[in-house]
């Protein structure tokens, strides 16, 4: 009798934490974040300059860095910076990566594989067997667990030309992942980029941004 009911406990408990965690992704999922870290020595009249995107100087995939590129672009239109040719004062050097590293995080133990533990205090009365006396109260806890993280960056540098290519702005933001979706959250890395342009120099923020569901 006992070891059914012990039985009955670790599925029910699995089922309860399989439920809070789809209620916590539904919650989590409309917004994404981001770790900002900005430097910036912004001239005034570089509003009204165009900018040039320098080619990748490495041997990234052409039609990766055109992907990238087109993300950035629309970022940089949205704070109302134009595009020109390669004799534009402002020039656009873009980096970008996405190691995986390992992290260790915080979930709540499953009984299934870590075995029933007692939480809380000793009950008495009528017991959870259906009689009288006492008993534990079986519960959640905490665990630490190692887990892969993908480390989603982007770094976006402008350069002056009227300044001997002098850095004006330089921007490096960070998202991280449990799935390899370096490319899928492009759009949300360039997005948060230019939040708050120029921003303060040597300014760390976390930005939230709502996504897009298609």
């Amino acid at each position: 009798m006992l070891s059914r009911f012990i039985v009955f406990r670790r599925w029910r408990w699995r089922l309860m934490m399989l439920l809070a965690t789809l209620v916590l992704l539904g919650g989590c999922a409309n917004t994404w974040s981001a770790k900002v870290t900005t430097f910036q020595q912004w001239p005034a009249d570089a509003f009204t300059a165009r900018y040039f995107i320098e080619p990748p100087r490495d041997d990234r995939s052409v039609l990766i860095f055109q992907s990238v590129a087109d993300n950035v672009r629309v970022a940089l239109g949205a704070v109302g910076l134009v595009e020109g040719d390669n004799t534009s004062r402002l020039v656009v050097q873009l980096d970008y990566d996405n190691p995986m590293q390992q992290e260790w995080v915080e979930r709540y133990a499953d009984p299934f594989y870590d075995g029933v533990y007692p939480y809380g205090s000793v009950w008495g009365g009528f017991g959870h067997f259906g009689g009288f006396g006492g008993g534990v109260v079986f519960g959640p806890r905490l665990v630490t667990v190692p887990t892969n993280i993908y480390a989603n960056t982007l770094e976006v540098t402008i350069r002056d030309k009227a300044n001997h290519l002098a850095e004006i702005y330089r921007v490096r933001v960070i998202n991280k992942s449990n799935s390899d979706d370096l490319i899928q959250v492009m759009p949300y890395l360039a997005k948060a980029a230019f939040t708050d342009f120029p921003g303060l120099n040597g300014k760390t923020q976390y930005i939230k941004i709502k996504r897009n569901h298609n």
